[in-house]
């Protein structure tokens, strides 16, 4: 494949993936690291990329564009994960959501029972109480941001230090080796206060996530109860052979 196919395959996959490793990409197209690596340098000079620690992103993946174009992001395959993850609800359990695209999907799927919820967003607290009045739904307080529809910073956190739940469901940008991540460091301090506040950890990351870094560390793998994905993407099927126990993919 000449250079010229070879941006245009990166650019695609960067379209459909929002972030591409060197090492995929130099396997997938028969060519060494350092031909890739020269190419993504091509790329971000033409501002097309940003490259990042062993690979590139697409401009928009820092935030991943806005919140509208995430929620659109690999739909399909967050609403099977939401799907089987509201399954996980008993009636008078407390959760806690935070503030994604997948979360807000998975809102929506919660079964029509008595349950209490804190979430920093109020897209989800409406999606829940609008369709289940046996829900308890709070609104945790805080600095309100229009990018990441949801309140954020101390006060959030403040609130979050004090209030103990059975399960925290939150969203990931990159799921890793190395830990759970995320691409925003205000989202990630929220997501990462709910985790440690709850007995049942669960991650909802579509499979295209699997791989994929972020800026900030929310969790260990090893303290994490579920990760739940879809089956679209081979990485996360690699991941679960390392991880049984933790990884369950919803075909």
């Amino acid at each position: 494949m000449n250079p010229i196919k070879r941006k245009e395959y990166i650019l695609d996959l960067l379209n459909q993936q929002g972030e591409v490793s060197v090492q995929d990409l130099a396997d997938t197209l028969s060519v060494t690291s350092e031909t890739i690596r020269r190419d993504l340098s091509i790329l971000e000079k033409e501002g097309e990329i940003i490259k990042i620690h062993g690979g590139a992103m697409k401009k928009k993946s820092v935030s991943e564009g806005s919140f509208e174009q995430r929620l659109e992001l690999n739909r399909e395959e967050k609403m099977t994960l939401a799907r089987y993850a509201a399954g996980l609800i008993s009636e008078h359990d407390t959760l806690y959501i935070d503030s994604c695209s997948t979360t807000l999907l998975f809102s929506a799927q919660l079964p029509a029972i008595a349950f209490t919820v804190f979430t920093n967003s109020a897209l989800i607290a409406d999606k829940i109480a609008s369709q289940n009045p046996l829900a308890k739904v709070y609104v945790l307080g805080g600095e309100y941001s229009h990018e990441f529809r949801a309140n954020l910073g101390a006060k959030t956190l403040h609130e979050i230090d004090h209030i103990y739940a059975d399960f925290a469901f939150v969203g990931a940008g990159g799921v890793r080796d190395e830990g759970i991540l995320v691409k925003s460091v205000e989202e990630g301090m929220i997501a990462r206060k709910m985790l440690e506040k709850s007995k049942q950890k669960i991650i909802l990351a579509d499979s295209s996530k699997f791989g994929q870094q972020g800026i900030l560390k929310i969790a260990e793998i090893a303290v994490i109860d579920k990760i739940i994905c879809d089956d679209k993407w081979q990485k996360a099927h690699e991941f679960r052979e390392k991880y049984p126990e933790k990884v369950v993919i919803v075909p």
